[in-house]
């Protein structure tokens, strides 16, 4: 058994003794799993463990708080070796979820885009069909999720290894993994055994083929759809997901989908319908709601049509979240509102224009040439003449022999006139890019309250008030 590495040590901060020891013995017994968690603590993707009492969960990453939790429960075993054990498996499938989440969170990414592209698209009364983004994203988690319990099979293997002075006993594994897993089950003569088309190789590794993740309903990878069918696929009285339990995979994370369609939707005058294949996606409204649907708060409902096989029924969920945040499923923040440094937003190409001259200029640092970018965007929105021209954006030197980022609009060609605006590059460069990005929602807000009326899109309420930017 190695140390556990310097690395792993200050994620065990916090953790209570008995939890500490159990959680610091896993690690340390399993190459793997120490392997796994090292490189996920320095892509910063996991920086604690901590106990969760959340029910109906073995554990969960959440990615926000970059913490993978392990239910109290875990603790409880009396026998050390099966307590550890559990432990190992849990912490090797949480800390794959960490490890792969730049994939999923990719995932989450596009489904907030696509939703939002085709809600829009739609637009006012008309319908936006989501089953596709839908799918797409729910095939990412089914896939996601088998990569992780392939990497608490593989922790645990590990262990087992290493409890073998370096020889993988496959019949030992069988027997203690039976408890961590659904993926084992009594085989010929009652023996466990692996579901049906896992492939373990003789050292103790179930191969889980090439990443980044494909979630290719056509072409699946072979050990990672074997285990999706053991353990994503379970039915919803062995899965017991969500909030109220009794709730499957495909449900637990299709409430983030339902999420994301109803925070694009919020603040619209007549908006689209929505329509949804519930039987296409395997989604049961019974079970969205048993999971935790979090649209906002009680009384809220989301309504949509559900076109399974060929019909159009009206259907409706209801608000039914009330756990606290780290109940949500695994690697699934909330969405966040489309704004200008996200494909599909209309001043994005704007926003990129001031992005890329940043960028080949050389002198800033990634997160200060997005603050440039976002500075840049802000600036323009507020002026009627450049904004809505912008033709092209340099880096130019100021009087006082500062540097200035310049935007510059030539509505009418090389001949001119042509008008400019430039900002302070220094102090623009170290504005958070997020204060600007606002201001750039914030402008897109009243100037659309200004056109004629009546609107057909945007929040409820007054306009918002502000300082008028001045350069």
């Amino acid at each position: 058994m190695r140390d556990l590495p310097p690395e792993l040590v200050p994620l065990l901060n916090g953790l209570p003794p008995a939890a500490r020891a159990d959680v610091q013995v896993a690690i340390e017994s399993s190459t793997y799993l120490s392997s796994t968690l090292v490189d996920a603590a320095r892509q910063d993707r996991v920086g604690h463990i901590a106990v969760t009492t959340t029910p109906h969960q073995s554990g969960h990453y959440d990615f926000i708080e970059k913490t993978i939790f392990i239910s109290a429960e875990q603790f409880t075993e009396k026998n050390a070796g099966a307590r550890v054990d559990n432990i190992t498996a849990t912490l090797g499938h949480e800390a794959s979820h960490a490890y792969f989440s730049g994939h999923l969170y990719d995932a989450l990414e596009r489904l907030d885009v696509e939703t939002n592209e085709a809600i829009v698209k739609a637009g006012p009364g008309g319908r936006a069909d989501l089953t596709d983004p839908f799918e797409r994203y729910l095939l990412a988690a089914r896939e996601g999720e088998a990569l992780a319990e392939i990497g608490g099979m593989n922790a645990l293997a590990s262990r087992v290894r290493e409890q073998n002075g370096g020889t993988f006993d496959r019949k030992d594994f069988l027997a203690r993994a039976d408890a961590t897993t659904h993926c084992i089950s009594p085989g010929k003569g009652g023996a466990p055994a692996f579901a049906r088309d896992i492939r373990m190789s003789d050292d103790g590794l179930i191969y889980a083929g090439s990443v980044p993740l494909v979630a290719d309903k056509h072409n699946p990878n072979p050990n990672r759809e074997a285990v999706a069918l053991c353990h994503f696929d379970l039915p919803p009285k062995e899965a017991n997901l969500g909030q109220a339990g009794a709730s499957d995979y495909q449900n637990y994370y299709g409430t983030r989908a339902i999420t994301a369609a109803s925070s694009v939707l919020k603040g619209w005058h007549n908006p689209p319908e929505v329509a949804l294949d519930l039987e296409r996606l395997k989604l049961d409204p019974t079970l969205i709601e048993r999971s935790g649907l979090d649209l906002g708060g009680p009384g809220k409902v989301f309504s949509f049509i559900d076109t399974s096989q060929g019909g159009m029924n009206w259907t409706t969920l209801h608000n039914t979240k009330t756990e606290p945040s780290n109940a949500a499923p695994d690697v699934a923040p909330e969405p966040r509102a489309l704004r200008a440094d996200s494909p599909g937003h209309p001043d994005h190409a704007a926003f990129e224009m001031f992005h890329r001259a940043a960028q080949a200029d050389g002198r800033w640092s990634q997160a200060e040439a997005r603050n440039l970018a976002a500075a840049g965007l802000a600036a323009v929105k507020a002026d009627p003449t450049v904004g809505t021209n912008l033709t092209g954006v340099v880096i130019g030197r100021a009087a006082d022999g500062g540097t200035n980022l310049i935007g510059y609009a030539s509505p009418h060609g090389p001949a001119g006139p042509h008008h400019h605006l430039a900002i302070d590059a220094g102090n623009a460069a170290q504005a958070p890019a997020e204060k600007n990005l606002d201001r750039v929602e914030q402008l897109n807000r009243q100037q659309a309250q200004q056109q004629a009326p009546p609107p057909t899109q945007g929040p409820d309420g007054p306009p918002q008030a502000g300082p008028k930017m001045t350069l």
